[in-house]
C-alpha cells in the first residue's frame, strides 16, 4: 500500500465490494457530520468573538465618559478597557484597528505615572509590551523593538526595587517578547542574552513552584533554542531544545491532553537543530516522534492542530532527505501541502512555504516540471501576501522566486525565469520600492547563472547598480551586500574586475577583492557563541583573521551587524597589538562574571567562583548588585567560606554588621547592607546601613534620610529599634562632623530627639 493510500479504504474490494460500499457510505456520512459540527463550532466562536468586541467597545465608551467626569478614578479604568479592546481586535485579525487603542492605553498609563510617581508602572510595562506587539503586527518590526525594551526596563525596576507591581514572571515574559521583537527586526545576536536571562529567571521560579512554572520554563527553552540557532550556535540550540523536550516529556506524562502538542513542537524544533548539525539519524527520530504526536492531536481537533502537523511533516521531509533518500521526503511534503490547502486563507503563508519544500524534493527526484509548478504557486502566494502588506520582510518572496528561477533554468527556461523577475519587480515598483530594489538585484544576480552572453550583462548591471546606488543612498545596506556577494561569487573574477574599472572608471574596491572564503571565516569568528570559543577560533585561523582581508570583511559585515563588527574590529587590533591572551582575558572574565551574576542560588554562585577563581580579581561594573560586590570583596580578603556564610546565616551577617559598626568601616557596612536587602529582604536595615556607610565616608550629599520613613511599615518593630540603637551608639562615638545627619537618620527611624 502506498503512503497516500493509508487510511483511505483502499483494499476494501478484497473483503467484498458491498461491504466496502457500506463502509465508505458510513465514513462519508460521519465525515459530513463532523464537518457540519466543525462549521457550527466555528460559527459559534465567530459570534462569540463579535459579541466580545461589541462589549469591549461599549466598555471603552462608558469608561471614556466616566474619565471625562472624574479623571483620577476614570482614566485607569479607561486605559484597562482600551488594552482589552486592542487585544480582542488583534485576536480577531484586525491588526491595524488594534494599534490605536494600544497607543492610547500606553499614553494614559504614562500620564498617570507622571501624575502619581511610583504608581501604574506595572500597567505601563504591560501596555508598552502590547503596543510593541501591535506595531509588529502591522509589519513594522524594527519600530516594535523600543516598546518591548521599555516593558523590560519598567518591570525590571519594579523587581529590583521590590515595589508594588513587581513580578518576576512578568519580567521573564517581557524578556522573551523583547527577544522575539529583536529577532524579528534582524537583531538575532541581541536576542540571545534576553532569552537566556528569561530562562534563568524561570528556572529559579520552577524550582520554587514547578506546577506553575515548569511549562513556562520548557516553552522558554524551546524559544532559546531557536534564538541560538539563528546565530549559528548549533550546539547551544540543541542543548536548549533537548532540555525543552525533556521538560515537556515530563509534563506530557502528567497531563497528556495539555502538553502533548507542546512536546510535539519541542521535538520538531530539536529535529531541525539536529539536522543542521549533521546528525540526520537523531533528527529523523525526533521528527518522527513529533509527527506521531501531531497526528494524535489533529485527529481530535483537526482545525486547531492541522497547521502544527503540517509543520512537523515539513521537518520530517527534510530529515528524511537528510538521510540520503529524497524519494522518502515526498509523501510527508505532499501531505503537508494537502493539510494546509484545507486551512484556506488562514494558512496561505505556511502553504507557500510547504509548496517550496515540496518543490525542492520533487526537483531532487528528477521531476523538473513538477518542481516548476510547485514553485510557481509558492511565488504567486508570497507575491499576493507581500502586496497586501507593503514593508513586510521580503525574504519569503525572494526565496520562492529564486527557487522558481532555478527550476525554470534547469528546464532551459531562462527567458521565462527572467520574465518572472521582470513582472514581479514592475509589480512592486510603485507599491513597495524597497522590495522592488531587492528583487532587481536578484534578477541581475540570476543572469550570472545563465548561458552566455547573459552573465556579462548581469555583471555590468550589478556594477552599475552598485556605483549608482552608492551615490544615491550614501551608505550600504543588506541589498548592497547581496549585490557585492553576487559579484564576488561569480566564477570569472578577472572579468568582474575589468567590468568595474571600465564601467566606473575607478580602481577595484577592497570589498570586491575580498575572497569569499575570508568573508565566511570572519563571519564564523564574529558569531562564535562565547569568548573562549572565539579565542580558540582565532588561534586556529590566526593567519587569515590577522590579514588585511579580514579587516575588509569586518567592514562588509558591519552593514549587517554594526555593533558586532565594531567590537570584533577592536578585538582584532588588540590581538595584533598585545597578543591573544591579553586581548581575550578581559572579555572572558567579563563573560564569566555575567554568568556568575545569573546563578540561580548562592550554592551555584559559590561553585561558579570556585571554578573561575580569577573572578575575585575583577572590578565589577557599577550596576552590579551590592550583595555580589560584597561576595567578591569579602571572598578576596577573607575567603569564600567567610563570604558565603553571610548569605546563608542571618546571625553571621548581623555579627559582621556589628563589627563594621564598631570599627566604623563604611565599606564593610555597605557590603552588609547590600546582603541584608538582596538576600534577606530586609530593606530597612539595608538602606539604613547604606546611609550610615555614606556618612562614615563623608559622602553626606545625594541621599535623603527621610526615605527610611517610607519603609518603616514593612519592618518589624524589633528591627526598627535595633537600627535606632545602632545609629545612636555610632553618633555618640563619632559625633563630628555629621551630628545633624545622625539625628535626621534617627528621627526618620522613629527614634527620640
Amino acid at each position: 500500500m502506498s503512503y497516500e493510500d493509508r487510511g483511505t479504504g483502499a483494499g476494501d474490494e478484497a473483503r467484498g465490494a458491498g461491504a466496502g460500499d457500506d463502509v465508505r457510505q458510513e465514513d462519508a456520512a460521519a465525515d459530513a457530520s463532523g464537518r457540519a459540527e466543525e462549521a457550527r463550532a466555528e460559527l459559534a466562536l465567530a459570534e462569540l468573538a463579535l459579541a466580545e468586541l461589541a462589549l469591549a467597545e461599549e466598555e471603552v465608551s462608558s469608561r471614556r465618559a466616566a474619565a471625562e467626569q472624574d479623571p483620577d478614578t476614570g482614566l485607569p479604568a479607561l486605559a484597562g478597557a482600551l488594552h482589552r479592546l486592542s487585544n480582542l481586535l488583534s485576536a480577531a485579525g484586525n491588526r491595524t484597528g488594534a494599534l490605536p487603542p494600544a497607543k492610547e492605553a500606553a499614553r494614559i498609563y504614562a500620564e498617570l505615572g507622571t501624575r502619581h510617581p511610583g504608581d501604574f508602572q506595572a500597567e505601563l510595562a504591560l501596555a508598552m509590551g502590547a503596543l510593541g506587539d501591535r506595531v509588529a503586527g502591522t509589519g513594522d518590526r524594527a519600530a516594535a523593538v523600543p516598546f518591548a525594551k521599555q516593558s523590560v526596563r519598567l518591570q525590571r525596576e519594579l523587581v529590583e526595587e521590590e515595589r508594588p507591581g513587581a513580578s518576576v514572571p512578568a519580567l521573564a515574559a517581557y524578556l522573551l517578547n523583547y527577544a522575539t521583537r529583536l529577532a524579528g527586526a534582524g537583531e538575532a545576536v541581541e536576542a540571545v542574552p534576553r532569552a537566556e536571562e528569561a530562562v534563568g529567571l524561570l528556572r529559579g521560579l520552577a524550582e520554587e513552584d514547578p506546577e506553575a512554572f515548569l511549562p513556562r520554563l520548557a516553552a522558554a527553552l524551546h524559544a532559546l533554542g531557536n534564538h541560538r540557532a539563528a546565530v549559528s550556535d548549533t550546539s547551544g540550540a540543541i542543548e536548549a531544545a533537548q532540555e525543552a523536550r525533556s521538560r515537556f516529556h515530563t509534563l506530557a506524562a502528567q497531563r497528556p491532553d495539555a502538553f502533548r502538542p507542546e512536546l510535539a513542537a519541542a521535538l520538531d524544533g530539536l529535529a531541525g537543530h539536529l539536522d543542521r548539525a549533521g546528525d540526520a539519524g537523531a533528527g529523523l527520530r525526533a521528527a518522527e516522534e513529533a509527527v506521531a504526536l501531531c497526528r494524535e492531536s489533529a485527529a481530535r481537533r483537526p482545525e486547531a492542530f492541522r497547521p502544527g502537523l503540517a509543520a512537523a511533516l515539513r521537518t520530517l521531509a527534510r530529515s528524511l532527505a537528510g538521510t540520503g533518500d529524497p524519494q522518502e521526503a515526498l509523501p510527508p511534503a505532499r501531505e503537508a501541502v494537502g493539510l494546509l490547502r484545507e486551512e484556506g486563507d488562514a494558512a496561505l503563508a505556511d502553504l507557500a512555504d510547504s509548496l517550496q519544500v515540496l518543490g525542492t524534493y520533487v526537483e531532487l527526484n528528477g521531476d523538473a516540471e513538477g518542481a516548476v509548478e510547485a514553485f510557481r504557486e509558492a511565488v504567486a502566494l508570497h507575491r499576493s501576501l507581500a502586496l497586501e502588506a507593503p514593508g513586510a520582510p521580503d525574504a519569503p518572496l525572494v526565496s520562492a522566486l529564486d527557487d522558481l528561477a532555478r527550476a525554470l533554468a534547469r528546464t532551459g527556461g531562462h527567458a521565462a525565469a527572467i520574465e518572472e523577475f521582470d513582472e514581479t519587480v514592475e509589480e512592486f515598483a510603485g507599491v513597495d520600492p524597497a522590495t522592488a530594489r531587492r528583487l532587481g538585484v536578484e534578477r541581475s544576480a540570476f543572469l550570472l547563472r545563465c548561458p552566455a552572453p547573459l552573465p556579462a550583462t548581469g555583471v555590468a548591471e550589478l556594477v552599475n547598480w552598485l556605483d549608482e546606488d552608492a551615490e544615491r543612498t550614501g551608505s550600504p545596506d543588506t541589498v548592497t551586500v547581496r549585490a557585492r556577494q553576487a559579484l564576488r561569487a561569480y566564477g570569472d573574477i578577472p572579468a568582474v574586475h575589468t567590468a568595474w574599472e571600465e564601467e566606473t572608471f575607478t580602481s577595484v574596491p577592497d570589498w570586491l577583492a575580498l575572497a569569499p572564503e575570508t568573508l565566511e571565516l570572519v563571519s564564523a569568528w564574529m558569531f562564535a557563541p562565547d569568548w573562549p570559543r572565539s579565542r580558540d577560533f582565532w588561534s586556529r585561523n590566526a593567519e587569515v583573521l590577522g590579514s588585511e582581508g579580514a579587516a575588509s570583511a569586518l567592514d562588509e559585515l558591519a552593514v549587517l551587524d554594526p555593533s558586532g563588527a565594531q567590537r570584533h574590529a577592536l578585538l582584532r587590533e588588540a590581538v595584533l597589538a598585545h597578543g591573544v591572551t591579553a586581548a581575550y582575558d578581559p572579555l572572558i572574565l567579563r563573560e564569566q562574571l555575567a554568568q556568575w551574576l545569573e546563578c540561580v542560588d548562592w550554592k551555584e554562585s559559590r561553585a561558579c567562583l570556585e571554578e573561575h577563581p580569577r573572578l575575585l580579581t575583577v572590578r565589577p561594573p557599577d550596576d552590579t548588585p551590592l550583595a555580589h560586590v560584597a561576595m567578591l570583596d569579602i571572598g578576596r580578603t577573607e575567603g569564600l567560606d567567610a563570604a558565603y556564610r553571610l548569605v546563608e546565616d542571618r546571625e553571621a551577617l548581623q555579627a559582621y554588621v556589628d563589627r563594621a559598626l564598631a570599627d566604623g568601616d563604611g565599606v564593610a557596612l555597605m557590603h552588609g547592607g547590600g546582603i541584608e536587602g538582596q538576600v534577606f529582604g530586609d530593606r530597612l536595615s539595608s538602606l539604613t546601613h547604606a546611609q550610615v556607610a555614606l556618612v562614615l565616608a563623608g559622602a553626606t550629599e545625594g541621599f535623603e534620610p527621610d526615605d527610611l520613613t517610607a519603609l518603616l511599615h514593612r519592618a518589624p518593630e524589633e528591627t526598627r529599634a535595633r537600627l535606632v540603637r545602632e545609629t545612636v551608639a555610632l553618633s555618640v562615638r563619632r559625633p563630628e562632623p555629621h551630628g545633624e545627619t545622625w539625628l535626621r537618620i534617627i528621627r526618620a527611624l522613629g527614634g527620640e530627639d
